[in-house]
């Protein structure tokens, strides 16, 4: 590439502001440049250790930044990280992020040079390995703990602050031993719990669950998103271990924040989208005892959606959130899982919300005629997703629509069909019916209030597909005796002959409420169905005996 020998010259002549000019120069014509593929590596090499004796020379906060943008630029191609991601480099850029380690830092770089440095740790962090275990014994923990704790300084810039907090991120996310340090040795959700309330302007509030969202600008959902998206990292564990007393709190306080956060407004839809994507996902990670908080009693001002004297405004914004989540139809697996793996949780940890959810999602049966998938009210949005291709869509939609019956397998095959449930009856062992393991979980009360349209069709609805299905007629009627069995004995021939040829496997319901295949094929399945099951009464009659 030509021009970088003449720009190195400059770097080692040291004058400040041939130096400014010429990198001030590479670094517009390079803005938008994310690969070198022409810059030789004795050059790179070259170019970065140039750079590096300016930052550790004592020169001016502008000159320092304009090199560090440079070496921004340059960390964008990974044939630079060989020469980036060594511990001169890393320990250099940790100390003009004011992130120099254990020591204290007498007066911290400007803020355009800490912004700089913070990028540009970020950006080698991200891409290499050798620099992520760099971070581990060179300080960068210590420095990153001690920028969380300074977040609501109001003399730091919004950039050194938003890129302070996406380092620890990507520290967390790709180290799993930084985490489990920031998490014991400081306290790191304490002080990023600190952090949201600050950029909420919550602190020393006492009042949080009286409090109406408010309109919150792009700035501070980018800071709160980075936030959350760091909590959630370091939550991980949350569920998985025993919380003390302090900790315990410290989750209730958090998802009081969340609930916050449900009913905050963003400038604009995709702002508001993305924080209420990430408030959802921290959601997922906080312990089942401490998600009651989400809801708060209405008290006496009549604002917002009352259930049973509960405000479920949160609710209702997780309801909408998951529904146009659902119209979108992207991306399954990360844009549905987590909104509906919180509201499995939420329900399960209070019988209100979940009361609530039954009757938002699904209400009382009025239309028998509908398959349930069909349709565009909510529940048949969920029931669709029932038979999603995407397994963990599948199983958690219909986990959630399970958990709202009580798990209760006729209540859940009068809403879905047998059809749409069959997967997760089959899954638990419940496709023979029965109580499940969980049933006994939920309260007594909240039965079922059937409507007057259901009742009368009741009986005539078919099971297997959810509603009463329409007449058709019957192909057999004009067909005389022998011609019935000669279709008969033509169609057990050729399902036999699919099941030798190992195309399908025939199964049956097995005692344990599961698939089994039947290894004799069509033979033994129908000897099978010829055996009548052994009686109720005849069990009583021996266990009386015995």
């Amino acid at each position: 590439m030509e021009g970088v020998d003449a720009v190195v010259a400059v770097l080692q002549r040291g004058d400040q502001a041939e130096i400014c000019k010429h990198l001030q120069s590479f670094n517009t014509q390079h803005a938008q440049t994310f690969g070198f593929p022409d810059l030789q590596q004795d050059k790179r090499k070259n170019l970065v250790s140039a750079i590096l004796e300016v930052l550790n020379k004592d020169m001016q906060p502008s000159c320092h930044a304009t090199c560090l943008s440079t070496i921004r630029i340059l960390s964008r191609d990974k044939a630079s990280l060989q020469f980036l991601a060594k511990p001169l480099c890393v320990s250099t850029l940790l100390k003009h992020a004011g992130m120099g380690g254990a020591e204290a830092v007498v007066e911290l770089p400007e803020d355009e040079v800490m912004a700089e440095a913070e990028k540009c740790l970020c950006n080698i962090i991200f891409t290499s390995p050798t620099a992520q275990r760099l971070c581990s014994s060179n300080g960068c923990v210590e420095g990153v703990a001690g920028r969380l704790k300074c977040i609501s300084d109001p003399h730091l810039s919004y950039d050194v602050k938003i890129f302070a907090v996406r380092l620890t991120f990507l520290l967390t996310a790709l180290c799993i031993d930084i985490r489990q340090r920031l998490q014991v040795e400081y306290n790191v959700p304490a002080l990023l719990l600190s952090a949201m309330e600050h950029t909420l302007g919550l602190e020393n509030n006492s009042t949080l669950g009286t409090l109406e969202g408010v309109v919150l600008t792009d700035e501070q959902v980018d800071l709160l998103s980075e936030i959350l998206k760091t909590m959630f990292n370091v939550t991980l564990t949350g569920q998985a271990r025993q919380l003390d007393e302090e900790e315990l709190e410290r989750y209730k306080q958090m998802t009081a924040v969340c609930r916050y956060m449900l009913m905050c407004r963003a400038s604009s839809e995709t702002k508001q989208e993305e924080l209420h994507s990430h408030t959802i996902n921290l959601m997922t990670n906080l312990p089942k005892s401490c998600l009651s908080e989400v809801i708060v009693r209405q008290g006496e001002r009549g604002v917002g959606k009352e259930y049973d004297g509960w405000n479920m405004d949160p609710i209702i914004t997780i309801l909408d959130f998951l529904e146009r989540r659902i119209d979108q139809n992207k991306r399954l697996l990360e844009t549905l899982t987590p909104v509906l793996t919180c509201l499995i949780a939420i329900s399960r940890a209070n019988p209100n919300i979940r009361k609530f959810l039954r009757a938002s999602v699904l209400p009382p049966l009025r239309d028998v005629e509908t398959l349930p998938q069909e349709g565009a009210k909510l529940r048949n949005k969920c029931v669709r997703l029932m038979t999603c291709v995407v397994t963990e869509v599948k199983e958690t939609a219909a986990e959630f629509l399970f958990v709202l019956c009580k798990e209760n397998v006729d209540r859940l095959v009068k809403y879905t069909g047998f059809g749409n449930a069959a997967g997760l009856l089959a899954h638990r062992g419940l496709l023979a019916g029965g109580p499940s393991a969980g049933q006994d979980n939920y309260s007594s009360g909240d039965e079922e209030s059937d409507t007057e349209e259901y009742l009368v069709a009741k009986d005539k609805i078919n099971p297997v597909t959810g509603r009463v299905d329409p007449h058709r007629p019957n192909p057999l009627e004009e067909m005389t005796d022998e011609q019935k069995e000669t279709l008969f004995m033509q169609l057990a021939s050729d399902f036999d002959k699919l099941t030798r040829e190992g195309i399908v496997k025939p199964t049956m319901i097995g005692s344990d409420g599961r698939l089994h295949v039947v290894e004799g094929g069509v033979a033994e399945m129908m000897a099978r169905a010829q055996t009548p099951p052994p009686s109720h009464s005849d069990n009583e009659e021996e266990e009386e005996n015995d």
